[in-house]
This record gives structure tokens, sequence and C-alpha cells, in this order.
């Protein structure tokens, strides 16, 4: 059989720009402007947060260093799904298959359900002052929670449809949205350097003067931290689930990929000494979310401080979901289009033949990320939404690092490998991902939180568990009820004489057993 008349293959349009912008866009998030408050309150001390977000920025390097090594040899959109798939293929692709779930179900949909709200309060924050304005709008305050998460939803429903829409505007709009979030960073940092070295007069505080006194021991507290600090970095790897939308990724992928790490690492580290050079820790512990919002009133005042920057800041968390929502559609296409999802080639995978979008697989993101949006409960909902999705994320991160060295033994001549990622860099990341999915279960003090420090990643691994009842009904029960092989696109065959092949069954039918 041919190809099916449903599928429509996506066009390479993507360049080194557009690439890097997409990895920038979603790493420059709600991250960096909410959570070196939330870290703080994890180990104590503003200058042990300086050094987990420099120690974040380096592990990051070494996993995209190894998403581009594996990127360039299976060129095709999926990302992690593909390198799990071609690293792990027994039993039946499960790991790359409990990835896709928890990819889809799980990590993109809970992601903008977080970020979202974060843009909402930067603009009710510019509307309507920060916390301390609380006497003022007692209303406003009160159901501040929900307020936040409505807002969310009509961006995000927003959002969606422009990737519905049109490929090369979704671009354009993450690029224009990219260049915004780089602009207020660069304000940012430029400014704190300034008060730093005593050329901006502000009100000073004590903030360095403990240097690591007082800093927590507790291995568990670093763990958590090292979560929030990886959710400001997580964006990467995006690129990856676009790859096969590239031009010349063995050309670009590594250009786009390792700029977007280096810039982001030296801007997230310049904006965390501004804010505690010039936000007193009491007022940080306050701000949470809002605290990139503090630092611009503190130094710009009532009307550019207060209102105009923290109206860029949410532009920029609108830019991290943007590139989110962008990266997903392709996770849910390439799933559906492998034979992960029932009947999914015959609609998830579905590409519009006229927009060139995957219009379904966005769609059944969209009703996924409403669902977290206004399922939990009010408190502490994006911290707990954080750590929830991380732990899974990291854990497959980490895997398909794994993954990277274990081909690069068993395919030492792989045709496609035309990178090679340097390997003590990306050990060190996947002893790092190891220490994050270990030490969570570690009790420390956490006192502002309203739920237990198991309870994310034990949420994490329920979901993990739970996704092995999907896996056997479709890639064991069904599979054989009807005779098919959902396997044979992973499979490779390398002969003694160093010739390789790949078997790929993508726009064909599945492979009868």
């Amino acid at each position: 059989m041919g190809k099916d008349s449903y599928h429509v293959e996506p066009v390479r349009s993507i360049g080194v720009f557009s690439a890097t912008a997409v990895s920038i866009s979603l790493m420059i998030g709600s991250g960096i402007f909410s959570t070196p408050a939330l870290v703080l309150n994890l180990v104590r001390v503003p200058l042990m947060v300086v050094i987990m977000y420099i120690l974040g920025g380096l592990f990051s390097l070494g996993g995209a260093f190894a998403f581009i090594e594996l990127g360039i040899m299976y060129p095709e959109n999926g990302g992690t799904l593909r390198y799990l798939a071609h690293s792990f293929q027994k039993p039946r692709l499960m790991i790359s298959y409990l990835f896709s779930w928890s990819m889809i179900m799980l990590i993109a949909p809970a992601s903008s359900a977080a970020n979202g709200p974060v843009f909402a309060q930067y603009w009710l924050y510019a509307i309507f002052g920060g916390p301390n304005m609380k006497n003022l709008y007692p209303k406003i305050f009160e159901n501040i929670d929900w307020i936040s998460r409505g807002i969310a939803f009509i961006l995000i429903l927003f959002l969606t449809t422009i990737n519905m829409l049109s490929v090369k505007w979704s671009l354009r709009f993450i690029n224009v949205l990219t260049v915004i979030k780089i602009c207020v960073l660069t304000v940012i940092c430029f400014t704190g350097i300034l008060c730093l070295v005593g050329a901006i007069k502000f009100e000073k505080n004590n903030n360095w003067s403990n240097g690591f006194k007082g800093a927590e021991s507790n291995l568990g507290a670093y763990a958590s931290a090292l979560n929030k600090v990886f959710f400001s970095y997580d964006g990467w790897s995006s690129i990856s689930y676009s790859v096969g939308e590239m031009i010349n990724p063995a050309k670009k992928l590594p250009i786009s990929a390792t700029m977007a790490v280096l810039s982001v690492s030296l801007f997230y580290t310049l904006s965390v000494v501004s804010y505690f050079t010039v936000v007193p820790l009491e007022v940080v512990a306050n701000a949470k979310e809002v605290l990139a919002a503090e630092f611009t009133s503190v130094i710009f005042g009532t009307i550019t401080g207060r209102i105009v920057l923290p109206l860029f800041i949410g532009l920029s968390v609108v830019g991290s979901i943007a590139a989110e929502i962008f990266s997903i559609g392709r996770v849910v296409s390439s799933a559906a289009q492998l034979g992960f999802l029932p009947d999914g080639r015959a609609k998830l995978a579905t590409y519009h033949p006229k927009l060139k979008t995957p219009i379904r697989a966005l769609a059944f993101n969209f009703f996924l990320t409403t669902i977290f949006l206004f399922a939990p409960p009010p408190g502490d909902v994006f911290s707990l939404l954080v750590d929830f999705f991380q732990y899974p994320t990291w854990m497959f991160y980490g895997l398909a690092a794994v993954g990277c060295v274990y081909l690069r033994f068993k395919y030492p001549n792989h045709p496609n490998r035309k990178y090679k990622a340097f390997l003590p860099l990306t050990i060190c990341f996947i002893f790092v991902t190891c220490y994050m999915c270990v030490f969570p279960f570690f009790p420390f003090s956490k006192s502002d939180s309203t739920y237990p420090y198991y309870l994310a990643p034990v949420l994490g691994i329920s979901s993990l568990i739970i996704g092995l009842i999907p896996f056997y009904l479709r890639m064991y029960w069904y599979a054989d009820k009807h005779n098919l092989d959902f396997t044979a696109w992973a499979k490779e065959d390398y002969s003694e004489m160093n010739n390789f092949s790949l078997t790929t069954i993508e726009n064909v039918s599945f492979v009868t057993k």
C-alpha cells in the first residue's frame, strides 16, 4: 500500500534563526521571572541560587549536546520519542511509548497550564499593582487565582488558533516575542550590573553579605531546587521535536541549539544576580511568581517599572507558551503517525492539506491543557505543577542521553552521525538526572508549601505506572489481535560491512507480522 491519502508531509521551513528562537522562547518563559524566589526558599541564600542557575545551564548544555547528535542521526519530528525508540527497543518500545504518554497527557499540557496564569499575574500586576495593593482591590486579590486561570484560558486558545492557521505566522509570532523577551532580560541584566557596581542609586540591602552562611544542607532541598531551575531551562530540547521541519538539520541544529543554551545561561545568571541585588529578601518571600516585577518597580518607578516592563515580561511568557504549543503539536502528530495512539494515523497524525499544520493534534493538546488549567484547587498550583511534570521530564531526558552514549558504541559508524556530543558533559548530565529522580523523595524543610514534599514525584511516577495500561493495550493486545507490528519503524540493521539501513514505515501501512 502506498502513502496514506490523509497524510500530508510537514514542510522543511525552519532556519537557524527560527530554530534558535523556538528554543530560546520556550526556555525564557515564566521560569526566570518566577522560580528564583522559589529556589531561594529551598536553598536559603542568594549566592547559592546563583550557583544553581549556573549549574543548570552547564548541565542543560550536556543534555543539548546529546540531543543534537541524536537529532542529526534521526532528523524527523518527534524528538525524544524517536531517540528513546531507537535506543531502547525492548520490550516493544515501552520507554518511548511511556515518554509519549507522559509528554502528551502530562508534561506539555501541565507546562502550559503552569505558565498561563503567570502571564496573567504579570499583567494584573501592571494593572492593579503588587501584593501591597490588596487593600485597594480586595475582590481582585481574593479571586486572583481563578481570574488568572480565566485569562490564561483565553491566551492558550488564541495561541493554539495561531498555530493551527499557519506555520509561518506561528514562527514569526514566536520570533517577535523572542526578541521582546531578550530585550526585557537585557534591560534587567544591564540595570542589575549597574546597581551592583553602584552606578544606580537605590535602597541598599544586605542580601550578599552572608555569602554561603545559612545555606540549606539537605540534599532533597537541592533536588527540588534543581527541579525548578531546570524548569527555567527546559526548552533546549524543543527544536528536536520539530527537526523534521528544519532546513539542513545536520548543519543548523548544532548552531541553533548551542546558541540557545549559552545565551539563555548568561541571561539567567545575570538576571538572578540583578534580582537579589535590588529586591530585599523579605519582599522576595512575598513576590514569588512576580519577582521580576518587584525588581522593575524598585528601579524604574511606577510607570515604566510597575506597568510597562511587567507587561513586556508577560509577553515573554506568552512566547514560551506559543513555542510549547508549536512543539507539542509535532509530538502528538508523530506519536499518532507511528501507531502509539488508537486510530491516530487517521486523525491526530493529520497535517491540514492547505495550512500544513497538525490541526487535530493541537486541538487535542488544548483540551488537555484546559483540564490541567482548571482542575487543581487554589493554592501552590504553579509550584506543584512545575514539580509534577518536571519529574518524568528529566527522567526521560536522562534516558535519552544514556541512549546517545549507548548508540555511540552500538553503531560507531552510523552514517548520519555528523556530530558527536562531548561525552564527559553528557555523562555528568545523566548523573544529575539520576540525582533528581532519587532525592526528591528525601524529606526537607519547605515551610511555605501546602503539599507534602513527596507528592509531586509520587504523582509523576504514578502517571508512568498508569501509562503501562494503554501501553499493553496498544502495543500488545491490539497489535497481536490484528497481527500488526508498531515497532518496525525503529528497527535498524547494521551489517558487518558497516552498511547501515534504517527501516521506516511512517508513510505506509503498519507492518503485518
